[in-house]
C-alpha cells in the first residue's frame, strides 16, 4: 500500500517546494560533457533525472531509491530515455559521475553532513537542495515536524559554509519563497484529505496544524544550490 507522503505528492514534479522553474534553471545551467553520466541518489519519481536528460540529449543516468512505489512510477516516467532506476541503498553506488543530484534527500546519503562528503566523491558537479532554518524553530515547531532536533539543520549561511568546506564552488543558488512553501503544502494536505483515509487525514491534518503554529510558514526553507568541484 501506498504511503500517505506518496499518495499526498501525486501530480507534484518533486518532493520539495522549488518552483519547477527554478529547478528547470537549474538543469539548464549543469555544465555537463557530451554523454554524461548522472546520479540522483535518492531519486523520489524520477523527474528530476528525467529532465536533466531531456535537457542534454547524450546524457545517460541512474537514479535509485528506497520507495518501491515510487521508483515504479519513476520507471513509467522514463519513457525512452536512457535512465536506470532502480530501488536499492544510494550509499552502496559507486562513481564517478560527471553529475550527482541530490535535493530533499540527504537522508539516502546519511544525513546532511555524510551527504556532502558523499557526493564529492561521486561526482564533480552537485545539484543538491536541502532544507534550512530560516528563523530559530520553537519546540512546538520541532515537534510538529515529528520530533526533530534543531542540529538536524542548519541557517542558509552555515549550508553555504557546508558545501564549500565539502569542496565544491557554489555558481548558482535557488530559495523557496513562501509562496512556493504554500503551494506546496496545501496541494500536499489537499492530496492527502481526497484520499480520505485515517492515515492520509492525518498527514494533512499534521501538515496545517504546522502551518497554523506562530511563524508556521517561514521557520524552515529550502535551497537548491549548483556546485562545482573546487578541485
Amino acid at each position: 500500500m501506498a504511503s500517505a507522503s506518496h499518495i499526498a505528492h501525486a501530480g507534484l514534479p518533486f518532493a520539495n517546494p522549488i518552483s519547477e522553474a527554478a529547478v528547470d534553471e537549474a538543469i539548464t545551467l549543469l555544465p555537463l560533457p557530451a554523454e554524461a553520466h548522472v546520479f540522483d541518489s535518492g531519486c523520489g519519481s524520477g523527474e528530476m533525472l528525467v529532465r536533466v536528460l531531456r535537457q542534454h540529449p547524450g546524457a545517460n543516468g541512474l537514479g535509485v531509491d528506497l520507495d518501491a512505489d515510487a521508483i515504479a512510477e519513476a520507471r513509467r516516467r522514463r519513457g525512452t530515455l536512457p535512465a536506470r532506476f532502480e530501488v536499492r541503498d544510494a550509499t552502496t553506488v559507486e562513481g564517478p559521475f560527471d553529475a550527482v543530484l541530490n535535493v530533499g534527500a540527504s537522508h539516502a546519503l546519511g544525513g546532511f553532513t555524510a551527504a556532502l562528503t558523499a557526493l564529492k566523491r561521486l561526482g564533480r558537479v552537485v545539484l543538491y537542495g536541502e532544507g534550512f532554518w530560516a528563523r530559530p524553530p520553537s519546540a512546538d515547531f520541532l515537534a510538529a515536524l515529528g520530533g526533530a532536533n534543531v542540529d538536524e539543520l542548519s541557517v542558509l549561511d552555515g549550508l553555504r559554509r557546508a558545501v564549500a568546506a565539502a569542496g565544491f564552488d557554489i555558481t548558482h543558488e535557488w530559495v523557496a519563497s513562501e509562496e512556493d512553501w504554500a503551494r506546496y503544502e496545501e496541494t500536499l494536505a489537499a492530496n492527502a484529505e481526497r484520499h480520505a483515509t485515517p492515515e492520509t487525514l492525518a498527514y494533512a491534518q499534521r501538515i496545517r496544524d504546522r502551518r497554523a503554529l506562530p511563524h508556521g510558514t517561514d521557520t524552515l526553507g529550502f535551497a537548491l544550490l549548483l556546485g562545482v568541484s573546487a578541485d
